[in-house]
């Protein structure tokens, strides 16, 4: 099987030998209900000559399957991902190639909540109320197959807090570490990509026919 690297700078482009460009990364932060304080975001756009996602195509509607029967033309993505802290993730999912530039997504993302900074006043205990949803949500779009290249618009999100921040404080700040994948691969061939800010990841990606 072979194998196609997407690294900043140095790696071979998707399906072909020219040299990358540089990914785009923006930071940001912003505040919502979802989440206590504030969300630091970097996001990192890598591009390709075969395929091009537009900017903001992660907002697109998202997939509505008409009526109760079975997807037809699935396909399959899968995601293994490895963090420099150790953690490892296995994602994989269908979706129906027909979804156009429509969003397909998945949410594994699981809901955390801890009580810091608490102090006792005899038998009651108080203290400030922290929550966020921990792990990946994955988004796919545009997905295409032309002849045995199989091309997406492929959306990874990571949202953590860090074990020493949980620590030291009651309003700790949350990453957002995102890429966006112009997928273009042979059927069989994966892209690895390199993400993240304060926890470095690296994710080989996959999507084929089922």
């Amino acid at each position: 099987m072979q194998r196609l690297t997407l690294v900043a700078m140095t790696a071979a482009m998707l399906v072909g030998c020219a040299s990358a460009p540089v990914p785009v990364i923006s930071t940001y932060s912003y505040d919502s209900a979802q989440h206590s304080g504030t969300v630091q975001v970097t996001d990192k756009s890598y591009m390709s000559p075969d395929i091009t996602c537009e900017a903001g195509w992660r907002d697109s509607p998202m997939y509505k399957p008409k009526g109760l029967g079975p997807f037809l033309d699935n396909m399959v993505l899968s995601i293994h991902a490895v963090s420099d802290s150790g953690a490892i993730a296995d994602l994989a999912f269908e979706f129906p190639q027909e979804i156009g530039s429509q969003v397909f997504s998945k949410d594994y993302q699981v809901g955390r909540s801890y009580m810091l900074g608490t102090e006792s006043n005899g038998m009651v205990s108080q203290g400030d109320h922290f929550f966020y949803p921990e792990g990946y949500y994955v988004r796919v779009s545009n997905p295409t197959i032309e002849g045995d290249v199989v091309k997406a618009c492929i959306g990874l999100d990571r949202m953590y807090v860090l074990d020493a921040d949980l620590a030291s404080g009651t309003q700790p700040p949350i990453y957002l570490d995102r890429v966006v994948v112009p997928y273009a691969a042979h059927v069989g061939q994966v892209v690895t990509v390199s993400f993240g800010s304060k926890i470095p990841q690296s994710a080989t990606i996959r999507v084929e026919p089922k």
